[in-house]
């Protein structure tokens, strides 16, 4: 069934096409209309429908979903990350005054009552990664795909909006592993994660706090690491493969997907570079499954709880919300699963600070991908 427009987005759409017009990017922060959350047939309430995919990234304490779009950008021109109140209001861009010092997408942000962490995808420059650009390749040899995102940078900003972002400690995270950058055989080899945030704008790098909010713990798309929030000159520490990072209420349980049964696609692109030809080796790295591992952030043990990713935990009960073919509970105690009706094909849950509704990105009837919640009963 086909859900009607609403109204708002009509709203920001023609302000849009004035802002553009009239004026620059700027560094205000952008607050579109007020909306309705439409409630389908299925029993989903459909919250936002623009053309792009937009991704849920959690919630704010004073249960604001935040999810990433680029439908509400009135200049066009950058992807933002917007909360909104699930049971209707206006929609409020996060951070907007950092989006003019910004070339990259941004991912998501990550907000604790001292400060909020905002994670910057980086994409693929031209010749940078992969063989340089030639207009040989429109003669009918078919370009190689640009590896991206490949790196994500993390700022650490302050609670309220204001100072530049240079002014921010800043950690830079590369992802797509490149070698033999520069020369006439390169080699690009891309994560199942990393492509998994391409295609569906899902992010599977965090970053998530730790107790005490010293610390955090992201994902490059293959390995976990542990670094400072404040100190961006200390080495970030491996702690082991993983990538869907997500934390308990309490902050003493790590939740994280490990890919299974991994498999490799290998394709050779020769881009004609002047008098040479430079072959670009694509390794692209599937998963046939994923398991959802558990890990005592105290002790340092873990255990494999069931099959999934991008795991969210209940703040009210003893389970995890995680993907699969769609959206399923599974008890912490036992692992046993049981399915979300109407979640097929969704992705990035989460959960209000109340526990009340359960978040996620799903492709809706035309296709797009758009940001739905559920009403939990307990």
């Amino acid at each position: 069934m086909k859900l009607p427009r609403s109204l708002w987005l009509i709203s920001v759409v023609g302000a849009g096409l004035l802002a553009a017009a009239c004026a620059p990017p700027g560094d205000e922060l952008f607050e579109p209309p007020g909306f309705t959350p439409l409630q389908d047939r299925d029993g989903r309430y459909r919250v936002t429908f623009g053309s792009g995919p937009d991704a849920v990234r959690g919630f704010l304490p004073d249960g604001r979903l935040l999810f990433r779009t680029f439908d509400l950008v009135p200049f066009g021109e950058a992807w933002i990350v917007a909360s909104a109140p699930l049971e209707g209001g206006v929609v409020r861009e996060e951070a907007a005054v950092y989006r003019p010092a910004l070339r990259s997408e941004m991912g998501s942000l990550l907000v604790d009552e001292a400060r909020r962490i905002l994670a910057a995808w980086i994409p693929a420059l031209p010749g940078v990664d992969g063989c340089p650009d030639s207009s040989l390749t429109s003669a009918g040899i078919p370009p190689p795909p640009t590896p991206s995102p490949v790196g994500v940078t993390l700022y650490t900003l302050p609670p309220a909006d204001g100072p530049p972002l240079a002014s921010f400690p800043a950690r830079f995270i590369p992802m797509t592993t490149v070698t033999g950058a520069g020369t006439i055989s390169q080699r690009v080899r891309v994560s199942p994660a990393v492509r998994d945030a391409d295609r569906d704008g899902a992010n599977p790098f965090g970053p998530v706090l730790l107790s005490g909010s010293t610390q955090l713990i992201f994902s490059d798309g293959e390995q976990l690491w542990q670094a400072s929030v404040t100190d961006t000159s200390a080495a970030p520490v491996s702690i082991g493969a993983g990538a869907y990072p997500a934390i308990s209420a309490d902050r003493r349980t790590l939740a994280y997907a490990r890919p299974l049964g991994l498999d490799s696609t290998v394709r050779n692109y020769f881009v004609p570079v002047g008098i040479v030809v430079c072959n670009e080796r694509h390794v692209e790295v599937t998963a046939a499954s994923w398991e959802i591992v558990l890990r005592d952030l105290e002790s340092g043990t873990e255990s494999v709880l069931g099959e999934g990713r991008d795991p969210a935990f209940d703040p009210v009960a003893s389970r995890l919300v995680v993907r699969g073919s769609g959206l399923q509970w599974l008890e912490l105690s036992t692992g046993v699963p049981s399915p979300i009706p109407a979640t097929t094909g969704a992705f990035a849950p989460a959960l209000s600070p109340d526990g009340a509704k359960l978040a996620f990105s799903l492709i809706n009837a035309e296709t797009e991908v758009d940001v739905y919640f559920i009403r939990l009963t307990r």
